[in-house]
């Protein structure tokens, strides 16, 4: 049996510092003036109602005006817009294809100038012939209750839940500053914040693999869709936990089934919803960190394992001790899969379940 101690406040104050993330976008977005060539209204069509989404099969878009103008040629093309309505997203400029990793039916409209065509539909279907289980993204976000821009970042990730339900797991990483001490700090914050060369607050890694200062609802969207466009997961993970409250203890047997076979190791993580400091700059604070395992950034020697294509790998018996006066509807087991990926460690894929209770692999439709 693997065990590992609850990691409460260290004496170990981390001196990063604070500060402001910025975005931008160099994108010409300006438009050229119609010439009086085009005449509306504008008809909007697709050469495929449905595709794979396998992120490859794509659906083309034409738009033409009302005497039969192609309107999706270089000359025209600036002044073209394509509108998911389902996800309210903006195809790319310049841009008049669509492909999906995910199935569901996306419908579009296109814009010219003032010009708004009808509404044509793109069914993605058959994910589960390219991507067997579904796939989470890890979200690991560095952040202090002292921190003064941390609730924007708590907010924006919170709207882009909203945005993209079952498609995140979220896991805080508290740290204390050279000025201000934080009630949950982990020493492992600073290791991962230098893992990836972040020096300030509030910062996520995604997957162990983007490192990202941006609180941009839109850019946090786009960069979990581009985890799941560019990483398809590899294995899904099913879990059994059992709180045992007068020990202080919680069991945690664990299960990964790989579509391709492979090297992997299971990280296991304790967090805590609901927590609160004083003085703090949120009103109460989620996801917390309260333990994690040591091979959190690699695989680790002893519980690394091999498994073959559609086969499962049962993993020994884990146990997290000091865990005492938890409550099971605001704490949960967070699990997720290392694989190398571009000769560095990153998550496959992750789950989460209450510290009294399980999850079964889930997979694609």
């Amino acid at each position: 049996m693997r065990k590992f101690t609850m990691f409460f406040m260290s004496s170990l104050i981390c001196l990063c510092g604070c500060f402001t993330a910025c975005s931008g976008n160099s994108d010409d977005n300006g438009e050229e003036p119609d010439n009086g060539e085009v005449t509306g209204p504008i008809t909007l069509t697709v050469d495929k109602a449905k595709i794979e989404a396998n992120g490859t099969d794509v659906a083309t878009f034409t738009v033409t005006d009302a005497n039969g103008k192609v309107l999706t040629t270089s000359e025209y093309m600036k002044n073209v817009y394509f509108e998911d309505v389902t996800t309210g997203d903006y195809l790319e400029r310049r841009t008049n294809t669509f492909s999906a990793v995910e199935n569901g039916t996306h419908k579009f409209k296109a814009y010219y100038l003032d010009w708004e065509s009808d509404e044509v539909s793109v069914t993605a279907q058959n994910r589960k012939n390219y991507e067997l289980f579904y796939r989470k993204v890890g979200v690991f976000k560095m952040t202090g209750t002292w921190c003064t821009y941390c609730p924007a970042m708590t907010s924006a990730l919170k709207k882009v839940e909203e945005l993209m339900p079952g498609r995140m797991v979220k896991m805080a990483f508290h740290s204390s500053s050279s000025s201000a001490t934080d009630p949950f700090h982990l020493s492992q914050t600073s290791t991962i914040m230098g893992r990836f060369g972040a020096s300030g607050f509030p910062t996520c890694i995604y997957d162990l693999k983007v490192m990202s200062i941006d609180r941009n609802v839109s850019a946090i969207k786009q960069t979990l869709q581009s985890q799941i466009r560019q990483y398809p997961a590899t294995c899904g993970i099913k879990v059994n936990t059992s709180y045992n409250s007068s020990m202080g203890e919680i069991t945690v047997d664990a299960a990964l089934k790989s579509s391709l076979g492979g090297e992997y190791d299971l990280v296991y993580v304790l967090v805590t919803d609901g927590l609160t400091a004083s003085g703090g700059n949120e009103t109460s604070y989620d996801y917390t960190v309260r333990a994690i395992s040591n091979n959190y950034l690699s695989m680790s020697t002893d519980g690394r394992f091999t498994v073959s294509a559609n086969e499962e790998h049962t993993a020994a018996t884990f146990s997290i001790s000091n865990a005492k006066n938890l409550n099971p509807a605001t704490s949960r087991v967070v699990v997720y899969a290392l694989r190398k990926v571009d000769d560095a460690y990153m998550v496959d894929n992750i789950t989460e379940c209450s510290i009294n209770g399980s999850i079964d692999y889930l997979y694609n439709d």
